[in-house]
């Protein structure tokens, strides 16, 4: 991440400077130098990691909850019921982080980020937790739904991450359902590098040409979404939930989709320009204006959700293009606030507090886990653990922490011994 000098130097035209080829000052080298040594840590984004990974929990639980609730207690419930928003968050986030490193390289010149190491510390971070969970989830549904179908194909395409290609696959395994999100967000890994492989092959960078740049390529996704939602649509027979994981995949496709999700990421890569570009032009320089930024986008985005609390399900079928978690206001928001955030005078360290960097660092864990316990749990107590049927909030509300406190040991455990010694190994680290 260290700059040449040369690539320092060579300073950046149009938008970014006055409109010469003056060199970028010396606040911003520092700038980008002090940021690749602390590994790019940008305030605020642990905060709404942990924010989307226990709202996702917390949406889980909640579900258990009979609707029969006095009204504070069921306006409660629909809120913590859109916990799903957190992988719109989870999106938005991953675009932002990752794209960072490449904005940085963009505007001071430098040449295109090594994909060898991009490839090997994204592979070191999803790949051991991811297939750890897998495979205990496969092992737990043979004795659990010993009659699922397409057993065999659906674990094959998670563990090639490609089974958001076609409902059969959508779920990679019967027990443990959050599981969907990670092929699609690796192929976001896939496509970020190439997209922006295509911007640093222009014959010149430019603040407008990067601009436009990006505006074509969200113009490309949104047309190859459109074409996905109006033409591989599945047939209607046992479409549904009714029908179990395989027709409430039928019924979330196409509407959920891997390109339609790179549209939340491309939230997130628009969210690392304008963070980059601050940081370059005005040495990352705090200010308050950035916590009232934050402060209103936060507030907005909470607005909308109360204000769409009902259903209680994410209802995606009436958003721009089907897509889900109110697409794209919700995730705009979160992308303004994360910009927010990273220069704010207060508000950011608030969001980073002790118990959220905490909750961050284990955020993976507590995602892949969380639902294989709660299904355990569900098949131990002979379904009285499902959905809807626990009628007593204060009996709710218990079982809701003693998982919550599990689900936190069970990610510690998973950062400490599979996650951690990967992303510190030798090959994930090797430039």
């Amino acid at each position: 991440m260290t700059a040449s000098t040369t690539g320092l130097t060579t300073g950046f035209r149009t938008g970014f400077t006055t409109g010469d080829d003056r060199p970028l000052p010396a606040d911003a080298r520092a700038t980008v130098a002090g940021a690749a040594a602390r590994g790019g840590r940008i305030t605020g984004a642990d905060g709404l990691r942990a924010l989307a990974a226990l709202w996702v929990v917390m949406s889980h639980l909640f579900q258990r909850l009979s609707p029969d609730q006095v009204p504070w207690v069921r306006d409660l419930q629909l809120v913590m019921m859109k916990g799903p928003f957190g992988v719109s968050i989870f999106f938005v986030l991953s675009g932002m982080l990752l794209a960072t490193p490449f904005w940085r390289a963009y505007l001071t010149g430098r040449p295109f980020p090594r994909i060898g190491h991009y490839a090997r510390r994204r592979a070191a971070r999803i790949v051991p937790g991811f297939y750890a969970s897998l495979a205990v989830s496969s092992l737990l549904a043979l004795a659990v739904f010993p009659d699922a179908q397409h057993r065999l194909v659906r674990l094959l395409a998670g563990l090639t991450f490609t089974s958001g290609f076609h409902w059969v696959t959508f779920f990679p395994v019967p027990m443990n359902g959050p599981l969907w999100s990670i092929g699609f967000e690796v192929v976001s890994y896939v496509l970020l590098p190439i997209a922006m492989g295509g911007l640093f092959r222009l014959p010149r960078r430019s603040a407008r040409l990067a601009l436009a740049y990006w505006v074509a390529v969200v113009g490309v996704i949104v047309g190859a979404n459109q074409w996905i939602v109006t033409t591989l649509v599945p047939g209607p027979e046992r479409r549904g939930w009714q029908w179990g994981d395989l027709g409430g995949a039928k019924e979330w496709m196409p509407s959920y989709n891997p390109v339609g999700f790179f549209a939340h990421f491309c939230v997130g890569i628009a969210a690392a320009a304008a963070i980059a570009w601050w940081q370059l032009r005005r040495g990352g320089r705090r200010h308050w204006g950035f916590d009232a930024l934050a402060g209103g986008a936060l507030a907005a985005a909470a607005v909308l959700v109360w204000v769409n609390r009902e259903p209680p399900e994410p209802l995606f079928h009436t958003n721009f293009q089907g897509q889900p978690y109110l697409f794209p206001w919700f995730a705009g928001l979160v992308g303004v606030a994360l910009v927010g955030l990273a220069h704010s005078e207060v508000l950011g360290g608030l969001v980073d507090n002790p118990v959220a960097r905490y909750t961050a660092r284990i955020s993976f864990g507590i995602y892949i886990w969380h639902y294989l316990l709660l299904e355990g749990f569900a098949h131990i107590t002979g379904g009285w653990y499902s959905y809807g049927r626990i009628a007593n909030p204060s009996t709710h509300f218990t079982i809701s922490m003693v998982m919550l406190a599990l689900t936190y040991a069970i990610a510690a455990a998973s950062w400490r011994w599979i996650e951690r010694p990967a992303l510190e190994s030798r090959w994930a680290n090797r430039r």
